[in-house]
């Protein structure tokens, strides 16, 4: 289990991920324009692959926001006007409001995605079923809970000041 705790700590698996999507977005993007602008066409999936790829890129950039705490929080009333013994007990608690909130958006992902398999959709242009679009929801809240539960368990970030 150590092993695993470790892979998840160190290894950014959803910052590469969130990267290559923006890698892609920018080649699909600047391929579109040039193919417009020069030879008069561009590919018909373009549009909507663009718009998928930010979509992950967004999902996974959250799930990787956990790992490194660069999200934006309120932490000036933590951190100014609670008493120092007690900051820990509110860094503690909006961090399992966090994973609880997480906790929904995996069951929520989930119930929509075996809707979108009940309903055989595909998308548009690229014909991808569209179950693979909606299993980032589910996929990055889990991605987020596990790393909010390695910052709370292995790094103890609610014991250390944030800012």
């Amino acid at each position: 289990m150590k092993k695993v705790i470790e892979f998840f700590d160190k290894v950014p698996v959803s910052r590469f991920l969130s990267s290559m999507f923006l890698i892609a977005m920018a080649l699909i993007m600047t391929m579109n324009v040039i193919l417009r602008y020069i030879f008069g066409f561009s590919f018909n999936w373009g549009d909507e692959i663009l718009r998928y790829l930010c979509v992950f890129m967004a999902f996974f950039g959250t799930a990787a926001g956990f790992n490194s705490g660069v999200h934006i929080g309120i932490y000036v009333f933590v951190e100014h006007v609670i008493p120092e013994p007690a900051r820990k007990y509110f860094r503690l608690f909006a961090d399992l409001v966090t994973i609880a909130f997480l906790c929904f958006l995996t069951y929520y992902g989930i119930v929509m995605y075996n809707r979108i398999i009940a309903t055989n959709q595909v998308s548009p242009a690229l014909h991808v079923p569209m179950q693979f679009i909606y299993a980032v929801i589910p996929v990055m809240a889990i991605l987020s809970i596990i790393q909010m539960l390695i910052q709370i368990f292995y790094h103890k970030s609610y014991l250390k000041e944030r800012v």
